[in-house]
């Protein structure tokens, strides 16, 4: 690799580490194992370590991961919370041996103790206290400064709020709060039961619970922690690893349950092996190992590196795996009719839990990965719900195993509903174009109750599922005719292990349906599910159309579809191209008319989108020349740029379509009268002609409950910050926006002030 390309390499891998931090310590939703994520790190560590001018102050490898989170008070760690370097189980005893050496080197002539501890998959946090009381209880944020989350820390049960015994003036310790695995079972149970997307896994779930604004909601959670480290202290700490540990637990304190003390390499790797064949039985998820120092004060001569101790490392375990024959593949399908592939795989055993299923995604990881029925396969669990298949063991593959035909394998034809089937080049994925398909219709009714489309409290996953099974519901309407007799008994198991809905639930889900009926045309047009249409188009859509009746047969939706019919016309007819120059006088004039004529059309056409955007009594700000366009034709940089042709098109064909026209004349027999418009005068409003960028969550209501409100009081949404951007909002979990805003000097304000603007 030339300079060049390894410093091209390296801003690449930067980027790409950055987006996953964000993901993984902000909105506590990784989108990569691991093991990904370690191999990214590894690679621009040995590219920056090969060529050491690439090395930049903001690289992921010269400070502490994570990063703190906007929404909760932000403290100074007396002591830096550093992160470990880690050490990879796939380099074997030789990695370690190779540290080990490097570390006598450091302290030449010591006799060198190591204690192993399990590596626990939580969330690292520091906890004060003061004459033995607990006073505050933070993140590791980015090591310097980290998130105040005490009263989230106080609903932890196995957490002392007074500490046992003599204790100094000041101690701060350091450990990881976590989910066990059971409590962690049991809430994804409670979380699918009341139609709501479970966690992906405990750690996830830890995180979320602890960056909760509100900790009555945390206390619901069944939150536990591990202590096994110091920060600041006013006396005396003890001498050892171990000893501190003796001492923790004599405090109150929860300490690891392995510790084991080791005197050379191959004893550091036996204990290590012995941990991993016993961490199943731990209450926690573990990833590793680590590798400490026993001797504390032989860790002060080591000493750190800016992000690492030289003294102790984090021994990585391989991405669990097992061997499995592939039985069957089948085919699910999605609200859009999207099919994927789903491997049915042997029952095999995999860290903890039984596993029959892993994800294929698509047409064409099955073909790159050649993976062909009858197959034995390697699967992985990295703490997602549904495992991967990761490669074929093409030694064991059977004689006369056939390349997947996707097509073939399901006749060309919808499992769900038998219709035909279409590729779909642009999203590599076969579809099903049936709407009335079953599968569909269960997609559909949980989009339809999202958070962001009606709301419906109580119904998604298992219960949507269950209500078409059971053909209580076959299109999402049917719901205003549910009653609480039935919908109380719904089983929501099966006959083997019923669980019932129960009174409660269906009371709750029944008075959201009530409340649905009186939300605005917006969150209609996003719960019906139209094609092309989101949540922003949906807003667009409804604010400029009064009622649903006149959005079926828009006038402003056909001038965007023939303004982009006419604009090629206007360019080939304009007078001063070279095309039209070798014309007689004629021949120009006629042009000349056709020409001006589209301009009059484009001109009232602009200006009825400009005033369905802006109001009449609005001045029009977002009016700009198109490049390339003629001067006597504008284009405006608001409505039609939102709301472009295809949109356009795929509402009036929706609306109709026999399907749409059905939901329109449903509508109107169930006296369901969604309104648009204009909502409120924006004249003295703190937010009327503010672009505004919401970024976090908030304790006091949804991300599209804050749009909504912004919106009714004149504000617009957009969901990127620019230097156009006139205020950001930032609530708990704040990522990147906040950062450019902070760069670009935008105004930001947090939840407090936001609902203090919002009166």
């Amino acid at each position: 690799m030339t300079s060049n390309e390894a410093q091209q390499r390296s801003t690449e891998l930067r980027r790409e580490i950055e987006e996953h931090d964000r993901r993984y310590y902000q909105e506590a939703r990784p989108t990569v194992s691991d093991a990904e994520y370690d191999a990214l790190f590894r690679e621009l560590r040995d590219l920056e370590e090969q060529y050491p001018s690439l090395i930049t102050p903001d690289s992921p490898t010269q400070r502490v991961g994570g990063k703190a989170i906007a929404g909760f008070r932000q403290v100074r760690h007396a002591v830096p919370m550093l992160s470990l370097d880690n050490l990879f189980a796939k380099d074997g005893l030789e990695a370690l041996q190779k540290w080990i050496a490097s570390v006598e080197k450091l302290l030449p002539g010591e006799r060198l103790d190591w204690l192993v501890e399990p590596k626990i998959d939580g969330v690292a946090v520091n906890l004060r206290y003061e004459h033995g009381v607990i006073s505050v209880g933070t993140t590791r944020g980015d090591g310097e400064m980290g998130d105040d989350i005490t009263d989230n820390l106080k609903t932890i049960r196995s957490l002392p709020l007074k500490l046992r015994g003599k204790v100094p003036n000041v101690l701060e310790v350091r450990g990881e709060a976590y989910l066990p695995v059971t409590g962690f079972r049991r809430l994804c149970e409670e979380m699918q039961t009341a139609g709501e997307e479970p966690f992906a896994n405990p750690r996830n779930a830890a995180a979320g619970s602890l960056k909760l604004l509100d900790p009555r909601i945390a206390a619901k959670r069944p939150l536990a922690i591990v202590l096994y480290g110091l920060g600041e202290i006013s006396d005396d700490i003890p001498p050892t690893q171990a000893a501190l540990l003796v001492w923790l637990k004599e405090l109150g304190l929860s300490v690891p349950p392995f510790q084991k003390i080791c005197r050379s390499a191959e004893e550091v790797y036996e204990a290590i092996n012995e941990l991993d064949r016993r961490r199943d039985s731990f209450e926690f998820e573990t990833d590793g190992a680590v590798i400490k120092l026993n001797d504390v004060a032989l860790r002060a001569r080591a000493g750190d590196t800016a992000r690492f101790p030289r003294w102790a490392k984090a021994w990585k375990y391989l991405a669990e795996q097992a061997e499995t024959r592939l039985r069957d593949i089948t085919i699910q399908v999605g609200r859009t009719g999207v099919l994927t592939p789903v491997a049915e795989l042997e029952p095999v055993f995999l860290r903890g839990s039984t596993i029959s299923r892993a994800t294929l995604h698509n047409e064409d990881e099955i073909c790159r990965k050649d993976i062909r029925i009858g197959d034995t396969v390697v699967i992985e669990k990295a703490g997602e719900v549904i495992p991967a298949v990761v490669h074929v063991v093409l030694a064991k593959r059977p004689v006369g195993a056939r390349p997947f035909d996707f097509f073939a394998h399901i006749g060309g034809k919808c499992p769900a509903c038998g219709s035909p089937i279409r590729r779909d080049p642009e999203f590599v994925a076969w579809v099903c174009e049936n709407v009335n398909c079953p599968a569909q219709k269960t997609r559909r009714l949980s989009y339809f109750a999202a958070r962001g489309a009606l709301d419906l409290e109580g119904l998604g996953g298992i219960v949507a599922d269950k209500l078409v099974e059971r053909s209580l519901v076959s299109e999402p309407l049917d719901v205003f005719d549910l009653k609480i007799e039935l919908l109380a008994t719904l089983n929501i198991g099966t006959d083997e292990e019923p669980r019932i809905f129960g009174e409660k639930n269906a009371q709750k889900l029944l008075d959201a349906i009530k409340r649905a009926r009186t939300l605005p045309l917006a969150r209609w047009l996003h719960a019906l599910a139209i094609p092309e249409v989101g949540s922003e188009t949906a807003h667009e859509l409804g604010r400029t159309h009064e009622s649903l009746d006149k959005l079926t047969n828009s006038e402003l939706l056909r001038s965007i579809i023939l303004l982009n019919e006419q604009r090629p016309q206007l360019l080939a007819l304009n007078p001063d191209s070279n095309k039209n120059r070798k014309l007689d006088q004629a021949e120009k004039e006629k042009i000349q008319a056709r020409y001006e004529q589209l301009c009059n059309e484009i001109k009232a056409r602009e200006n009825a989108l400009i005033e369905a955007k802006l109001g009449k009594q609005t001045k029009v700000k977002h009016v700009r020349k198109r490049k390339n366009q003629p001067d006597e034709v504008t284009y405006i940089d608001s409505f039609a740029l939102k709301v472009g042709p295809v949109v356009a098109k795929a509402v009036l064909d929706w609306f109709s379509s026999k399907y749409g026209g059905n939901v329109v004349r449903r509508l109107h027999k169930l006296e369901i009268v969604p309104r648009g418009g204009s909502q409120v005068s924006m004249s003295g409003s703190p937010f009327a002609d503010k672009t505004v960028v919401l970024t976090g969550t908030f304790s006091s209501m949804s991300r599209d409950e804050a749009q909504e409100k912004i919106r009714k009081a004149g504000g617009e949404i957009s969901s990127s910050v620019s230097g156009k951007t006139d205020l950001v909002i930032a609530g708990a979990e704040a990522g990147s926006k906040l950062d450019k805003a902070q760069a670009l000097g935008v105004k930001v304000i947090d939840e407090a002030e936001f609902l203090k603007l919002l009166g």
